[in-house]
C-alpha cells in the first residue's frame, strides 16, 4: 500500500492507524523509505460506503462459517446477513468489518457493498508483526460494527490476539446479537478449540499445509497445536471446525485432531469435529440452527465425533472408529448446538497405517 497521501486517524493514545485512499500516489522517487515499524502498523483501509457512528442492530446473534475465503461468499449469504439488520431492507443499514492479517488493500469492500445493501464495508488489515497495543486499538473499529467476518490466511496470527482488547470486542458484538464468522482461517478460529498451526508453522517447510497423511500416521505429531478460549460460541462449545474439507481431503487430520482433544483433555466428552467444504457455508441462527448453502460441486458439511478416544503414542499410525453426519442438500437444516442431524450417523474406520486411510469413503 502507498503511504503518500495516507490520513493518520488517532484511536489510541501514540497509535495511529493508516485510512488508504483509492488511488494513492506512489512515494516519490528519491524520498526516504518508510520505517520498518510502519510496516506493523494496522491498517484500516477506506470504507465502502459511508460508516455509522455506532451499530444499526441485528436479531441474533448469528455465525456465518465457510469452508472457503470470504471472496467465495454467495449474494444470497450476503443477503441473508442483511436481512438480518434491524432496518428496512429498502434503505442501507449494517455496519461491516473485514479484520485480516495478510491480503491486499480492499479485497471485499466494494464487492460486498455492491452486492447487499449495507451501510459500509470496512477492511482492517493487522499485520502478524502487529504490536499489541496495535491489535487492541483496532476495538474501536468493531465497537460500532454490526458485522465482522475474519478473513482467510493463516490462523495462526488470528489465534495470536487471543486476550486483546480486539477479540474481547468481537465477543462483546456476538453479546449484543451481532454477526460474526469468517473463511478458510477465519472458519477455523471459531471453534472451542482451533487448530492454530503455529507448531505446524514452526515444524513443516515453507507453505507446507499440515495434511492428513502426517496426521494419521502419526497423530502426537509435533505439527498439531491448539488455542483454546479465544471464542466461546454457544453452538460451537464443543466443536472443532476445519475448513476446505472434502477438496484437501481433511477427514483424517479432523479425527487426528479429535483424539489429541479428548486425549489431552481439551473439551468435554463427546467433543465434535465440524468440516465445511469449500463452495460450501453455514449459515448459524441465534438458537443454533444451521442453514447449509451450498454450490455445484461442493459436498456440503460433515459432523463427526469419536465413540471412544484410541490410544496414542509417538509415531503410532491412528486406529479409530468415529461417527460422521454428512449433511448436503443445499438449504438444509440441523440443529448445530445439540449436533441433531436428518442424515444417518455413518461408522468410519480410520487407520493411519494402510491405504486408503478410510472404510467406507465418508466424503460419499
Amino acid at each position: 500500500m502507498t503511504r503518500s497521501r495516507a490520513t493518520a486517524l488517532a484511536v489510541a493514545p501514540a497509535l495511529a492507524f493508516v485510512l488508504a485512499t483509492a488511488g494513492a500516489a506512489p512515494r516519490a522517487a528519491g524520498a526516504p523509505p518508510a520505517r520498518a515499524g510502519a510496516r506493523c502498523l494496522p491498517h484500516a483501509f477506506r470504507p465502502a460506503g459511508r460508516v455509522a457512528p455506532r451499530p444499526f442492530g441485528v436479531r441474533g446473534p448469528l455465525l456465518v462459517l465457510s469452508g472457503a475465503g470470504l471472496s467465495s461468499l454467495s449474494d444470497a449469504t450476503l443477503r441473508w446477513i442483511r436481512s438480518h439488520v434491524r432496518r428496512s431492507l429498502d434503505a442501507r443499514a449494517g455496519n461491516v468489518v473485514v479484520l485480516k492479517a495478510s491480503g491486499g488493500e480492499r479485497d471485499y469492500s466494494g464487492g460486498f457493498y455492491r452486492r447487499a445493501r449495507f451501510a459500509s464495508v470496512q477492511e482492517v488489515l493487522i499485520p502478524p508483526c502487529a504490536p499489541r497495543a496495535a491489535v487492541d486499538a483496532a476495538a474501536a473499529y468493531v465497537d460500532r460494527a454490526d458485522v465482522v467476518l475474519f478473513a482467510g490466511g493463516d490462523q495462526s496470527h488470528y489465534a495470536a490476539w487471543k486476550g486483546s482488547r480486539l477479540i474481547a470486542a468481537v465477543r462483546r458484538l456476538y453479546a449484543r446479537g451481532g454477526v460474526v464468522g469468517g473463511g478458510s482461517a477465519g472458519l477455523a478460529i471459531q471453534g472451542a478449540v482451533v487448530y492454530d498451526s503455529a507448531a505446524a508453522d514452526r515444524v513443516l517447510p515453507d507453505d507446507e499445509d499440515l495434511a492428513t497423511p502426517l496426521a494419521v500416521h502419526d497423530p502426537r505429531t509435533p505439527a498439531i497445536s491448539f488455542t483454546t478460549g479465544l471464542f466461546d460460541w454457544p453452538p460451537l462449545r464443543d466443536t472443532i471446525t476445519d475448513t476446505h474439507f472434502a477438496k484437501r481431503d481433511r477427514f483424517g487430520r479432523l479425527v487426528a485432531f479429535l483424539a489429541r482433544i479428548e486425549r489431552q483433555g481439551l473439551g468435554p466428552a463427546p467433543f465434535y469435529g465440524l468440516g465445511v467444504d469449500e463452495g460450501s457455508v453455514l449459515l448459524v441462527e441465534s438458537d443454533g440452527t444451521a442453514t447449509l448453502r451450498r454450490r455445484a460441486r461442493s459436498r456440503g458439511a460433515y459432523v463427526v465425533r469419536m465413540d471412544a478416544p484410541p490410544r496414542l503414542a509417538p509415531g503410532i499410525p491412528l486406529d479409530a472408529d468415529v461417527r460422521v453426519a454428512h449433511v448436503a442438500r443445499d438449504g438444509e437444516r440441523f440443529d448445530l448446538a445439540h449436533h441433531r442431524v436428518r442424515e444417518p450417523w455413518r461408522r468410519i474406520e480410520v487407520d493411519g497405517a494402510r491405504q486408503p486411510f478410510y472404510r467406507p469413503d465418508p466424503y460419499r
